[in-house]
């Protein structure tokens, strides 16, 4: 993990880059008095109301209220990460961008070279003599040429030593490290080339950089796909294929439909469906559906209809809960027994695939449809059952309106009191009196964040998390708990060795954003040798303070107070 990038080399950057130049490169502005104005790039509008001002080097929206620098234009238009918005602007007025020391490895960036030259000669293959079998292969399933180019799709011909061959320029070692070369078990053995006799899709990260290939057979040949490993430059679990071109293809993506395999974010955008996008031999998970919202509204999952579809549905339901609310929504759509994307729109067309993706299942109405699927609602027990079962799922969303519309559902099909559910799964929105509405508001507004002074801890210096009690970082990291706070160590323990302006680039889009940004941008209160030994008592204060609240809320279900509080000392105790 790189360096963390020095504030007072963001403040000079800011000082050198002239954002008018910046957001007038991507928006059309007209001067107006002392400020320049356009029509907003982030909500429709027919009269302009985005203004940038060159005095403050800021901008404004009085449509949608979007706002911020030169850095936080681009992070949202081009929905870059903190330090490759930093970066980006770096190289438009010829800075380099240096990075504080770190205790984590340095990503070896060589390796997107070693990548990038693999790509190309991957390409130059399937144009070659030799690949009329893959490109006969390609065009029977109705790609042309163009889209195989806009996919920057490959060959990789027979035998065990073509790449290897290639791209003899580069270090043996580099390539392996790279994920192009395999060397047989004991570490002294053959070394080959991975990908043979298949079609290569390359896989791009959002910066449109090559980080790996995914590979499928045109023969008989097994398994159908294969992988790059994960390498420092490549993680599984949270790229998503199809993503660069999909953003590329469409200025603006509001939507993306999550499909199964390469072929079929391909063929769909053979046929004018060009905002699919596929996982890399994984589930759909947590860390997916947050890299997709940061760029789109809606993401709709397209599985097939069997068990194994529907097993997969569910999952997808566990992993997006946390992450969603009222503005980022999830659909489903179960596609019949034997079909797929790819069959679907090239034997039907693209106006029968869209029919079906419009059709698509709102999380919610799939999500209790589930839960419900034998249990006879007619009986108390049933209706007892239904309630229990959705219980713990609710409480996994951040509170809100979907929590909120997710509550009032359920009550109404388990025939019991909206208010009463509310309080068993811990929302504070509670449709009690308008005094308790806004006691309960405030209670949020204070929990939301967690403890600001540890969260504060946490963003100026990412990697302490690393040495915490692994016991106490758990508690931190609770799953149930939908504090920024629990959010943010939940992303560090992800990533080990995150620096702050990845973590906070983690939140473009998200509700906490500002407060992160905020927190990033304040001077350390103590250097990092002595904060370390405060988080960590402020970490462990905070921990026991919340077990001792959750077991007092016990207390008023099972017994009394005085009770509840001589097991809160006593676990206070252990933790301390």
């Amino acid at each position: 993990m790189a360096g963390r990038i020095p504030e007072t080399f963001i403040n000079d950057l800011l000082g050198r880059v002239d954002i008018v130049d910046v957001i007038g490169s991507r928006v059309q502005l007209k001067k107006s008095g002392r400020n320049h104005k356009g029509l907003c790039p982030f909500h429709d509008e027919k009269t302009p109301s985005f203004n940038v001002n060159e005095d403050r080097q800021s901008f404004h929206c009085f449509g949608c209220e979007a706002h911020g620098t030169a850095i936080g234009f681009l992070m949202e238009y081009d929905s870059l990460t903190f330090p490759e918005a930093i970066e980006t602007l770096a190289s438009m007025v010829g800075m380099e961008v240096p990075r504080e020391a770190s205790r984590g490895p340095k990503p070896d960036t060589e390796l997107y070279d070693v990548l990038q030259a693999a790509a190309r000669q991957f390409q130059r293959w399937l144009r070659g003599d030799d690949a009329a079998a893959a490109v006969s292969y390609l065009k029977e399933r109705g790609l042309s040429g163009e889209v195989a180019r806009d996919f920057g799709i490959g060959l990789a011909p027979a035998g065990w030593d073509g790449l290897k061959t290639a791209l003899a320029s580069f270090d043996e070692q580099k390539l392996i490290d790279a994920g192009l070369l395999v060397r047989q078990e004991g570490g002294r053995g053959r070394v080959y080339d991975r990908f043979r006799e298949r079609i290569v899709f390359p896989i791009r990260n959002t910066r449109g950089r090559v980080i790996g290939f995914g590979g499928r057979v045109y023969g008989d040949g097994q398994p159908k796909y294969i992988n790059s490993p994960e390498t420092e430059v490549f993680r599984k679990g949270r790229e998503l294929y199809g993503l660069y071109e999909a953003r590329r293809a469409r200025r603006g993506l509001q939507s993306v439909v999550v499909v199964e395999g390469y072929m079929d974010v391909v063929a769909l955008a053979q046929h004018g469906v060009n905002n699919a996008v596929a996982t890399l031999g994984t589930a759909i998970g947590q860390t997916h559906f947050e890299t997709l919202y940061r760029h789109v509204n809606l993401v709709v999952c397209c599985f097939d209809g069997d068990d194994a579809g529907r097993g997969a549905a569910w999952k997808a339901v566990d992993a997006a809960f946390p992450v969603l609310s009222e503005t980022r929504q999830l659909k489903f759509v179960f596609l019949p027994e034997g079909d797929d994307p790819d069959t679907i729109i090239r034997n039907r067309g693209q106006e029968h695939f869209r029919s079906l993706i419009g059709g698509a299942v709102p999380v919610g109405e799939y999500f209790l449809d589930h839960l419900q699927e034998g249990i006879d609602l007619d009986q108390a027990d049933g209706r007892a059952l239904l309630a229990e079962l959705a219980t713990p799922h609710i409480r996994r969303l951040p509170s809100g309106s979907l929590q909120e519309v997710l509550v009032n559902d359920l009550a109404a099909r388990a025939r019991i009191d909206a208010s009463v559910f509310a309080r068993s799964v811990g929302a504070t929105w509670g449709p009690d009196d308008e005094q308790h509405s806004f006691e309960g508001r405030r209670k949020v507004d204070r929990q939301a964040v967690g403890n600001k002074r540890l969260l504060h801890y946490v963003v100026q210096y990412p990697q302490l998390m690393d040495d915490l009690d692994p016991n106490v970082r758990a508690e931190l990291a609770d799953p149930d708990d939908a504090s920024l706070l629990a959010d943010v160590v939940r992303h560090v323990a992800q990533e080990p060795g995150m620096d702050t302006g990845t973590l906070v680039g983690c939140f473009v889009g998200r509700e906490g954003y500002d407060v992160l940004v905020a927190l990033a941008e304040e001077e350390p209160v103590l250097t990092r040798e002595a904060l370390a030994p405060d988080l960590e008592a402020r970490a462990r204060r905070y921990v026991a303070k919340r077990e001792g609240a959750a077991l007092t809320r016990k207390a008023r279900e099972t017994d009394t107070v005085e009770d509840a509080k001589r097991r809160s000392d006593a676990k206070a105790q252990q933790v301390l």
